[in-house]
């Protein structure tokens, strides 16, 4: 194979072209400088890539603190819900207790019935208020009923030889406000 030439056919004539003769020091100190400027780009965006990636794992870790500060006051609201809900409860049933609405000798019955003694022997606690209420109403033999001051309006307290059965509204409010801390749990 033979060598070929080719030929490049300027149209006009080179303009602002000036040949400058540089000593080996300036070309070496010219070369040392574009080094650096190189060195410095690159260094320039190593640094910024690095911020970046410090700044990512930042907010990666303010998200994470975020969500757990989000899934704390979710819990401590639904707690808040609850305690909400079974105080709301506590106050409407002592307006019904404070306006005698409610039924008495049903929970005096149905606690009797719970008390799982049959038809011995009990004494019913009842407050002194709820006493007077009940003086005209019949239950069975061996059945007293008796004014006890320590006790609120609406609470029953069940005394038989099996034991003590107690009714009272705010152990009842308990139960359910456990219960239902519970099922949001």
């Amino acid at each position: 194979m033979g060598k070929t030439t080719q030929h490049v056919k300027l149209v006009r004539a080179p303009q602002g072209a000036q040949i400058r003769r540089v000593s080996l020091a300036e070309l070496s100190e010219t070369m040392r400088q574009q080094d650096l400027e190189q060195a410095f780009a690159r260094g320039q965006a190593e640094g910024q890539r690095q911020a970046q990636e410090a700044a990512a794992g930042a907010l990666a870790l303010a998200v994470e603190r975020l969500d757990q500060a989000r899934e704390q006051a979710l819990d401590q609201l639904t707690i808040q819900a609850v305690e909400l809900s079974v105080e709301i409860a506590r106050q409407l049933i002592q307006v019904e207790i404070a306006a005698e609405n409610y039924d008495l000798e049903r929970i005096i019955r149905s606690s009797l019935s719970h008390a799982g003694m049959g038809r011995g022997a009990a004494v019913v606690h009842v407050s002194p208020e709820d006493f007077e209420r009940l003086a005209h109403v019949a239950f069975r033999e061996g059945t007293e009923v008796a004014a006890d001051s320590k006790l609120r309006s609406g609470d029953v307290q069940v005394e038989s030889p099996q034991g003590l059965l107690v009714r009272e509204v705010d152990a009842c409010l308990e139960t359910i406000r456990e219960q239902l801390l519970e099922d949001v749990a």
